[in-house]
């Protein structure tokens, strides 16, 4: 029976977007993304509906997610150095105690009655630094693994295991709210994010190691700086995904506001939202895994970026739960891949020693979210969300237009 199920397992890895599964310390990595996904996805969720129920603010929505996209622009640079620095593995599993003790603390104010938006705003300033950190360190460690010839193989997979899970992680906290409390998902991201860390640590043979130990921290962030004014590649990937983070992604701060006032479908309506979007994420990730080392990336990112202003557009019009679903699973496929190929090209447009600075640099551009949200929700509160989330839409759309005019070295990437 055991050889029978090696041999299934290794028939998968035979299959050429799963390739990177042929070595263990992939597998193992793959389970962590996995396990800390599913907290993610719950704290997401459970946090944009605990502050719906709180303040009935979309104001107040948008502040929060603004309060996670600031450490982005705070530590962006700073952590990008840390993961070529310092031990990549190490940083992964402090990066995981630390989200299980922010998860615990919430789900506990939550249980004593005693929580409040500044409880939720502090908390969240402290994940979303935790995960400014984690995210460089987690993405570089991939590469140490695969190899930059199978880098779009293993981010791509690295990207399906996180919106896989998302496919029950969202709409597991929706359920879990209705039957058991707004507590509990709290505590099962902090449970989740405890079995990681156990998994972490049965990593071996590739330890993270530092690449970039000459000269000092400070040296090292200098140059990293120096990566965004003389690689015009980066600068310009760094543009794309500053503005796909303000005018896409914000589009989560509203998704409580659809759910609950719009389409009527409730908590646990919002969990489908999320785990319809994170089968969109999977399809994404599995169609970039395929591909292998495709010549044509450039396309295909600014095309994932032009679908999602579109689709974003249609699901804002949408009065139908199951065509808003439809739309959603779009707006998820764009998304993930938009976030794959960001992760993919910073990469491989880098030198070896500064791969960890260049998702720092990815973690910098995605600080600028923190504007979009913060907008998105006021500009929701005053003209109402469909139209708010429609303007947004078109923003992407005209940014496309000049990103295609004025960047053609986008599309030979």
């Amino acid at each position: 029976m055991a050889n029978k199920v090696t041999k299934f397992f290794n028939g998968i890895a035979n299959i050429r977007m799963f390739q990177p599964f042929h070595s263990r310390t992939f597998g193992l990595l793959f389970l962590t993304t996995i396990t800390v996904s599913l907290g993610n996805f719950m704290m997401m969720v459970s946090s944009g509906w605990l502050v719906l129920e709180l303040t009935d603010s979309p104001v107040s929505l948008g502040l929060v997610w603004a309060t996670r996209s600031a450490p982005n622009l705070i530590w962006g640079m700073l952590a990008g150095a840390i993961a070529d620095r310092f031990d990549r593995r190490k940083l992964q599993i402090v990066a995981l105690a630390l989200y299980s003790a922010c998860g615990f603390l919430l789900g506990y104010l939550v249980m004593q009655g005693w929580i409040r938006l500044w409880h939720v705003l502090l908390i969240t300033f402290v994940w979303g630094s935790i995960r400014t950190f984690d995210g460089p360190a987690r993405q570089a460690f991939i590469v140490d693994i695969v190899g930059r010839e199978s880098a779009m193989s293993g981010i791509s997979l690295n990207a399906v295991g996180m919106r896989g899970i998302g496919i029950i992680g969202g709409a597991a906290a929706g359920i879990i709210i209705e039957l058991y409390g707004m507590e509990w998902p709290f505590f099962v991201l902090a449970a989740a994010n405890i079995l990681a860390i156990g998994i972490t640590a049965c990593i071996r043979g590739i330890e993270g190691r530092p690449v970039a130990e000459k000269g000092t921290l400070w040296s090292n962030l200098v140059e990293g700086m120096q990566i965004v004014l003389k690689n015009r590649v980066v600068l310009a990937l760094m543009v794309m995904a500053a503005a796909c983070e303000m005018f896409g992604f914000s589009y989560s701060v509203l998704l409580p506001v659809f759910a609950r006032d719009i389409l009527d479908v409730g908590a646990v309506g919002l969990g489908m939202f999320s785990a319809v979007r994170s089968v969109g994420g999977l399809i994404a990730g599995l169609t970039l895994a395929s591909l292998g080392d495709y010549k044509y990336k450039g396309r295909i990112i600014l095309g994932l970026f032009f679908t999602f202003g579109v689709s974003l557009i249609l699901f804002a019009n949408s009065s139908a739960y199951p065509l808003s679903l439809f739309f959603i699973g779009i707006v998820g496929i764009t998304a993930a891949g938009h976030d794959a190929m960001q992760h993919i090209l910073l990469q491989l447009n880098v030198t070896e020693d500064q791969r960890g600075r260049a998702m720092g640099i990815w973690q910098l551009s995605i600080g600028f979210g923190l504007l979009g949200s913060v907008t998105l929700g006021a500009i929701a509160e005053a003209l109402g969300a469909p139209l708010a989330q429609s303007i947004f839409g078109t923003v992407m759309v005209i940014i496309f237009v000049i990103l295609v005019l004025t960047v053609p070295k986008l599309r030979e990437l």
